[in-house]
């Protein structure tokens, strides 16, 4: 082999080296940045959960030692939202159900190909 292929050969041996430390260094600045913005993010966070004080939560009396007819009332209460919600669950998938299962054929636009070719 001539001197000038070994020069060429380390060449793009040089630029593919180049090339991948430069990559590798967009790749690494790119991963600092997404890490800044989190770091921001924490910190909003962290301000805003130093701002609790430091009382305790009220402690909940135990049902047992509640009047029977507010805890029945609570709990028809969290019994009828429960239902609401599967109500509303109930309707939203039947509606998509109808709107999936209902499709004027005249309105579609088919594929060209599902015609056929009648002149032949």
């Amino acid at each position: 082999m001539p001197w000038w292929s070994w020069v060429l050969i380390w060449v793009g041996l040089v630029l593919a080296l180049v090339a991948v430390l430069v990559l590798g260094a967009i790749w690494l600045w790119r991963k600092l940045m997404r890490l800044a913005d989190d770091l921001g993010t924490l910190a909003d966070q962290a301000a805003v959960l130093e701002q609790v004080t430091d009382e305790a939560p009220p402690r909940s009396v135990p049902a047992v030692l509640r009047d029977i007819e507010q805890v029945r009332r609570e709990r028809s209460v969290r019994v009828a939202r429960r239902y609401e919600r599967k109500r509303v669950r109930r309707q939203r998938r039947l509606e998509r159900a109808r709107r999936i299962t209902r499709l004027d054929a005249t309105t579609v636009r088919w594929p060209e190909a599902w015609y056929g070719d009648s002149s032949r």
